[in-house]
């Protein structure tokens, strides 16, 4: 189908005289041009029938391929559609809001590969009170453990690139320290405090905007399984689920 389609332009090109050639973008936009050079990177032209014509310059990573004026396809193998619709830079770091008001400081940085599908992220949270019982929301099930530090990894894929709203999916690992509150009763309650090793496997989805180049912001909710270092005859396997609001700056 696509020889027939190219053979008919070619025709259809030559029964009216014309002399262009058409360029076939990535993006799948189609440029009618008067081809002036070509080297092995780029392609310099002028835009067909212009009253005042300008020397162009395109690269061919831009490119998909060519329709010359005499009928001749020029594919460019190799050249994929580009998935992101602005020049994001590959680097961010982001602040996890939500955790500020719990005694948390949660840092994450993240880079990107060229295409802006997958996204590889290390997180780092340090807790800023010694003993508390402030950690309500990233431990839904388990609201007596107090996150003092943690770090991990995470893989990210956006199935539709970097955009200005885009999705994203991927799971997460992270080991930390926590302290734990309990408590026992002989006429009277009494705190007591532990430190307990954990760790937690999760599914990170949510929302990603991207209003501006370097700015950037993400609703995140997460939901897995967490193991805690726990005294014999206590639970070590439970569920667990956290929620992120990300504020951060791309580079």
């Amino acid at each position: 189908m696509k020889k027939i389609y190219f053979l008919f332009c070619f025709l259809f090109l030559s029964a009216f005289g014309n002399s262009q050639d058409l360029l076939y973008f990535a993006n799948g936009n189609i440029l009618k041009i008067k081809l002036i050079r070509q080297s092995p990177d780029s392609i310099s032209f002028t835009i067909y029938d212009a009253a005042n014509p300008e020397l162009y310059s395109v690269n061919k990573n831009e490119l998909s391929k060519m329709l010359t004026k005499e009928g001749v396809l020029i594919e460019f193998p190799g050249k994929k559609t580009n998935y992101t619709d602005m020049d994001y830079a590959s680097s961010v770091v982001s602040v996890n809001t939500i955790h500020i008001p719990q005694g948390r400081l949660t840092m994450i940085y993240q880079f990107m590969n060229k295409s802006g599908i997958l996204g590889f992220e290390i997180p780092v949270s340090v807790g800023l009170f010694n003993d508390s019982y402030t950690d309500p929301l990233p431990e839904i099930f388990d609201i007596e453990l107090y996150s003092m530090f943690y770090t991990g990894f995470g893989l990210n894929w956006y199935p539709l690139g970097q955009r200005k709203v885009s999705y994203v999916l991927g799971p997460s690992f992270r080991i930390g320290i926590g302290s734990s509150n309990n408590y026992y009763y002989d006429e009277y309650y009494h705190d007591s405090y532990r430190q307990e090793y954990y760790s937690k496997l999760l599914i990170n989805n949510g929302l990603v905007l991207n209003p501006t180049d370097h700015f950037t912001m993400s609703f995140i909710f997460s939901l897995g399984i967490m193991h805690r270092n726990s005294p014999p005859g206590e639970y070590k396997f439970g569920t667990t689920a956290d929620f992120a609001i990300n504020l951060g700056f791309r580079f």
